[in-house]
């Protein structure tokens, strides 16, 4: 579904952020997106949804990502951004979460139904008439996730979904990442979720693709990720290797 093609990408002229990526995500895949600071994790969402544009070719469902093709490409993505104040921006909880769908061609009927069921299915139903500027970090990106869910998109799309949340919140987005049926493709530097929410994982690092493969080979190996400037999990670093 979702396709980078040797793709390139410089904030400045001369130092690349991304130097000739290529990969494919398949409808149904969940994908985690790892590196250190400045690999390139966010670079690569903004270049899908055409935030950004760079060398190479990107497609989704074979729709090259270019500015005749945004719009229909947008409808299919669902982006949970990493600063949740930057995706909440009607009054209330509520107001957020039905905006997309009535714009989407929804009736006020199914989208209320829609709003009703990601909310219930989140335990977030008391957030559902509260302000966006009267609720904590946590609640505001637990919200920002139920927002992009009731748009019920194709790919769901996060960056650091598990920031800022509290142990309980952490466990309820994990299993709600989990049950989502869409490609998804997560960005984090938490990889204990990583590893409990995605079958595969691509490593960046230097601007390439250091790794792509099985989430729990790439993660359960020190000198892989200590060689790219990352830890093991917290639960595989107690392990003698």
């Amino acid at each position: 579904m979702i396709a980078f093609e040797h793709v390139s990408f410089a904030y400045e002229k001369g130092r690349p952020v991304l130097n000739d990526i290529s990969f494919r995500i398949e409808d149904g895949e969940a994908v985690g997106l790892i590196g250190a600071n400045g690999a390139g994790k966010s670079t690569i969402m903004k270049l899908l949804l055409g935030l950004l544009s760079g060398e190479g070719k990107i497609t989704v469902d074979g729709d090259e990502v270019k500015k005749e093709n945004l719009a229909k490409i947008r409808r299919k993505l669902g982006f949970v951004l990493q600063n949740s104040d930057n995706q909440m921006f009607m009054p209330t909880v509520y107001e957020d979460m039905i905006f997309a769908p009535l714009n989407y061609g929804m009736s006020r009927e199914e989208a209320d139904r829609r709003v009703d069921e990601v909310l219930d299915r989140l335990g977030l139903q008391e957030l559902k008439h509260r302000h966006n500027h009267k609720i904590s970090g946590g609640e505001k990106r637990m919200a920002a996730i139920a927002t992009i869910l009731a748009m019920d998109p194709a790919a769901v799309l996060m960056d650091e979904p598990s920031a800022a949340l509290d142990p309980y919140n952490r466990r309820i987005v994990i299993n709600t990442i989990r049950d989502l049926k869409q490609l998804k493709l997560i960005t984090s530097h938490d990889l204990d979720m990583i590893l409990d929410t995605c079958d595969r994982v691509i490593l960046l690092s230097g601007g390439r693709i250091a790794a792509d493969g099985q989430a729990d080979v790439i993660l359960h190996d020190r000198a892989l990720l200590e060689a790219n400037r990352m830890e093991l999990p917290f639960r595989f670093a107690g392990e003698k290797q």
